[in-house]
């Protein structure tokens, strides 16, 4: 039976390398990997590429060795000899042993099987020679689209550019509606020249029908036609065409109330009427314009009343063709001013004088014009026509005391709307102006 295996013996030195045996059957059982010898140093670059030459036969790997102690004294590299057998390993040692001298690099041997990867080893902190530029690869294919990224803030607003040239005057608008009537009566105008005279007619005339009542008539009475009876249908008969134009009432004693008579034609109401103050007996209306026709009814009925006045008579007067009646008088329309003249003014300024009144002042100036409307100079009713003839819009200021009103968007400096526009300044009240026309 044998014995236990007895410790190692010391390693011995390293026998001369013999040659390289043949290549022998591939190793089925992969032996542990040697330590990384140290890195030689990088030899200069070759400027001279050899040919490469045909791959050899990878041949097996053979067993690794047991590694010995290391030499103090590097022989001479031998030949190869042929692996022998892998010994049992030995026990650990726990002393490093000193590294030796690095000896003269041998001739490169064939390349033989690449081993297992070793671990990598610390990083270089010296920087290799760059190696030339291999070629350019193809284009990859283009990328799908990112998503948009978020929207950037707003940039600062930019200087406002220069004003561009004025567009052409656009179409004229459309007719706005009709303003809202003035509460103040513009000024009058001169008088129109007088029209030719009528012709005098030469056929026609006025004739008057009337009843009766004999006892004080109340409310419903119609009036009675001599001793016929008093109803509507009892009127008189028309024998001619024309127009009543008149009624009138005379009563024997005073009315005590309210006296009211309407004309009825053909038995039906017309709304021509005529009433009696109380205390009165007589009264009249003309202007009835009432047309009638020859064979019409014409008769008269009590709309209201009925106390006092007896005795009661109503007539109507009747207008035939070609008679022209002539009404009462109205009253006299203030006086017409009339244009004496024209006032040229081409400054850019000027203040109205008395002798301005109802003349147009005419501005004509290519810049602006300011015109003044001084104090104490007009009287109420007075006015003076101020018309644009130039470029230079025409403003009108206060004088000292002067109020000035105007619908102008500064209704007390408005302006001409353009050349050619005018307006009149009329003296409303002391020292107070109203400016009416084509304004702003």
């Amino acid at each position: 039976m044998p014995g236990p295996t007895g410790p190692s013996g010391a390693t011995g030195p390293t026998g001369p390398t013999g040659p390289t045996g043949a290549t022998g059957a591939d190793s089925t059982v992969m032996g542990p990997t040697g330590p990384t010898g140290p890195t030689g140093a990088t030899g200069d670059a070759s400027t001279v590429t050899g040919p490469t030459g045909p791959t050899g036969a990878t041949g097996s790997t053979g067993p690794t060795g047991p590694t010995g102690a290391a030499s103090t004294v590097t022989g001479p590299t031998g030949s190869t000899g042929p692996t022998g057998p892998t010994g049992a390993p030995g026990a650990d040692s726990t002393a490093v042993g000193s590294t030796g001298p690095t000896g003269p690099t041998g001739s490169t041997g064939p390349i033989g099987p690449t081993g297992p990867t070793g671990a990598t080893g610390a990083a270089s902190t010296v920087t290799g020679p760059t190696g030339p530029t291999g070629p350019a690869g193809t284009n990859g294919t283009v990328g799908a689209t990112g998503p948009t990224g978020p929207t950037g803030s707003n940039g600062a607003v930019g200087a406002t550019g220069p004003t561009g040239p004025t567009g052409a005057t656009g179409a004229t608008g459309p007719t706005g509606a009709t303003g809202a009537e003035s509460t103040v009566p513009g000024p009058t105008g001169p008088t129109g020249p007088t029209g030719p005279a009528g012709t005098t007619p030469t056929t026609g005339g006025l004739f008057y029908i009337w009843g009766e009542r004999n006892t004080s008539p109340a409310t419903g009475n119609f009036f009675a036609f001599g001793n016929g009876g008093n109803s509507s249908a009892t009127g008189v008969n028309l024998t001619q065409s024309g127009t009543l134009d008149s009624l009138a009432v005379q009563a024997a004693t005073a009315f005590t109330g309210t006296f009211t008579v309407e004309v009825y034609k053909n038995a039906a109401a017309t709304g021509k009427t005529l009433s009696v103050a109380s205390g009165a007996s007589e009264g009249y209306t003309t202007g009835l314009n009432l047309s009638v026709v020859a064979g019409d009814s014409i008769s008269w009925i009590v709309v209201a009343g009925g106390v006092g006045g007896t005795s009661v008579v109503v007539s109507s007067g009747i207008v035939t063709s070609g008679v022209v009646v002539t009404g009462a008088s109205g009253p006299t329309g203030p006086a017409g001013s009339n244009l004496v003249g024209f006032n040229t003014q081409t400054g850019t300024s000027y203040t109205l004088v008395a002798s301005d009144k109802d003349k147009i002042v005419t501005a004509n100036n290519a810049a602006a014009i300011t015109i003044t409307v001084p104090p104490s100079v007009f009287a109420v009713n007075e006015i003076v026509n101020v018309a644009q003839y130039g470029a230079g819009q025409v403003t009108f200021a206060q004088g000292s005391g002067v109020t000035i009103r105007s619908a102008g968007v500064v209704s007390t400096a408005p302006k001409l709307r353009q050349i050619n526009s005018s307006s009149s300044v009329i003296c409303i009240a002391s020292n107070t102006f109203l400016i009416v026309g084509d304004i702003l």
